[in-house]
């Protein structure tokens, strides 16, 4: 792989562009409603309508969606504090 060289100012304001979005990401909690309402047809899944049934796999996709894109923010923001600690500080 090759290395790329960066002005300290320009890697710093690369970092602080992305630091964010990612913290955000790693700390992601799903919408206590959707969780609440997830739960609920999980708990009566065998007497969900089509439509509900439909709904609970979206919720569920959705969830674990979230969930991959949380640890893969978590890893990443870690990969940079191990790289950059000056830059990146602590969550």
């Amino acid at each position: 792989m090759a290395t790329i060289t960066l002005p300290d100012d320009q890697l710093k304001q690369t970092l602080d562009a992305c630091v964010p979005a990612l913290r955000m990401l790693a700390t992601y909690e799903l919408d206590p409603m959707l969780a609440r309402r997830m739960q609920e047809m999980g708990e009566r899944k065998e007497f969900l309508t089509p439509e509900e049934h439909a709904e609970l796999l979206a919720l569920v996709r959705f969830s674990q969606q979230r969930t991959i894109e949380k640890l893969q923010a978590g890893l990443a923001l870690n990969q940079l504090r191990a790289t950059f600690p000056d830059f990146v500080g602590a969550l």
